[in-house]
């Protein structure tokens, strides 16, 4: 059986708590000061602990702390009746999966126990990526064949001063794989990343090529631009295919003549450092409908080099996935957490339109929101719903659920649904086998409590039990039928 510790110098909270957890199965131990929690903590293993933050001796925070929480298996919950937001912050960094205030609602309660006893329950383990290889290779994760033949080709180009023209699609990590070739390329100066789009129009050729004083109007002092700031490292370029056709002209001296002129000088200056370009876009159409300059293009185009989608390297999503968590759980103070093996399986197939990018941001947010140390199958599937707009299962109203459903099938046969003739008895069934299954497992295969449950005849329920291929499960030797 499972034990769960309740610490808390509050007799009534002890009591009302530790009939909650046992009538959920759990075993209960309770402590009325920080030492008696720390001293069974120590010597008990535990699948959840309720601490209070203010107990005679030992604080709860520091019961936390003490015991390394955020490395511990068991899940703790702090409870206080303090309603601070540095307090609750505290109470994570420490390694709490909640911040329970007083007075707490009981059904709160036994929603963290349910989800304490699926996680301890399921047969989903942890993913752990293989030992003795370590994929995190200068910030690129991975290890599958497209990947790879990315990695070679920046060794080859990496220490050499040939402009890089990185291709792929929004999200695939162009911006990684740019600082990659840089620190591999041991250069001295600096990485130094420019998107123009996101710069002003009229200060798009101040920002990247600097200006004298005095060159317009509130140019009170010189100042460098970005083509200075990376002499001797890199600059890179993002969505190149935006640039303005004014300023290609001059980014095509920069490449051709290794040179540049700030705003309001007459002194040319040199540039001393790689450019690496990038864009989602196909460069070779707009040369051809005169969107981008074919001069420009063909100087771009010395080295390109396409970053692979995420669908063209899902043996790396495991590996992302796994990286990102534990990065996010890091960075915001969560305690570690793991994807069970399973669930995995579904972000690997997932569409990952936006790419690493989206997987990214998705994992960030399981990392906040999730409560438990193994993030599973379930949890995943349901975030992911969300994510996508569909209802959320644990809250939507069953026939919003359903609908979805069977508006998600009529979507796959598409014109072929003109052919159907039997979908009302199709979706009868599925909902009906279902039905039958869980009431019957309700009442332990007591047949004249599910037909009564269901409001239908017991000869009924038998025959729809054979028709829909049910095994009713046993009852218990001297039961009534």
């Amino acid at each position: 059986m499972k034990r769960v510790l309740i610490a808390d110098d509050d007799e009534s909270i002890r009591w009302v708590l530790q009939k909650t957890v046992t009538g959920m199965g759990f075993a209960a131990d309770l402590a009325e000061d920080g030492d008696k929690a720390l001293a069974l903590l120590g010597k008990n293993p535990y699948a959840a602990a309720f601490v209070d933050i203010r107990m005679p001796g030992m604080e709860g925070i520091e019961v936390l702390e003490r015991v390394q929480a955020r490395k511990s298996p068991t899940r703790f919950f702090i409870m206080t009746a303090v309603h601070r937001p540095d307090v609750a912050a505290r109470s994570t960094r420490a390694g709490a999966a909640e911040f329970i205030t007083k007075p707490f609602d009981l059904s709160r309660i036994e929603g963290l126990l349910r989800d304490v006893a699926q996680e301890a329950s399921s047969r989903e383990r942890p993913f752990r990526p293989e030992e003795g290889e370590d994929w995190a290779s200068a910030r690129i994760v991975g290890k599958s064949r497209a990947i790879l033949e990315v990695f070679q080709s920046i060794g080859k180009v990496a220490d050499s001063d040939a402009t890089i023209l990185l291709l792929g699609e929004r999200g695939v990590g162009k911006e990684l794989i740019a600082r990659c070739i840089h620190e591999l390329g041991g250069r001295r100066g600096p990485f130094v990343a420019v998107n123009t789009t996101a710069i002003p129009r009229d200060l798009q050729e101040a920002e990247l090529f600097g200006f004298e004083k005095g060159a317009f109007t509130g140019a009170e002092s010189a100042r460098e631009g970005k083509l200075s700031a990376v002499q001797d490292g890199t600059l890179f370029l993002d969505e190149i295919g935006d640039t303005p056709l004014d300023l290609q002209a001059k980014l095509l001296r920069v490449l051709q003549e290794r040179e540049y002129t700030p705003l309001g000088s007459n002194q040319a200056r040199r540039f001393r450092g790689r450019i690496i370009a990038a864009t989602n876009r196909d460069l070779r159409k707009m040369a051809a409908d005169g969107r981008i300059r074919e001069d420009l293009y063909d100087r771009l185009n010395v080295f390109p080099l396409r970053v692979p989608s995420l669908s063209e390297r899902k043996e790396d999503i495991p590996l992302l996935a796994d990286y990102f968590l534990q990065k996010y759980c890091a960075v915001l103070s969560r305690p570690p957490r793991s994807f069970s093996k399973e669930a995995l399986e579904g972000l690997s197939a997932h569409p990952w339109k936006g790419n690493v990018r989206e997987l990214e941001n998705f994992v960030q947010r399981l990392a906040v929101l999730s409560t438990g140390k193994l993030l599973r199958r379930e949890e995943v599937a349901r975030e992911l719903a969300k994510a996508e707009g569909a209802p959320d299962p644990s809250s939507a109203p069953m026939e919003q659920l359903v609908e979805e459903r069977i508006r998600e099938f009529v979507r796959r046969l598409g014109t072929a649904i003109g052919s159907e003739t039997g979908l009302h008895g199709l979706f009868v069934r599925q909902v009906e086998r279902p039905l039958i299954r869980v009431v019957l497992e309700a009442t332990g295969g007591n047949q004249v409590k599910a037909a009564g449950i269901l409001g239908i005849n017991r000869n009924t329920l038998r025959k729809r039990i054979a028709e829909l291929s049910l095994s009713p499960k046993a009852r218990k030797k001297g039961k009534g039928r």
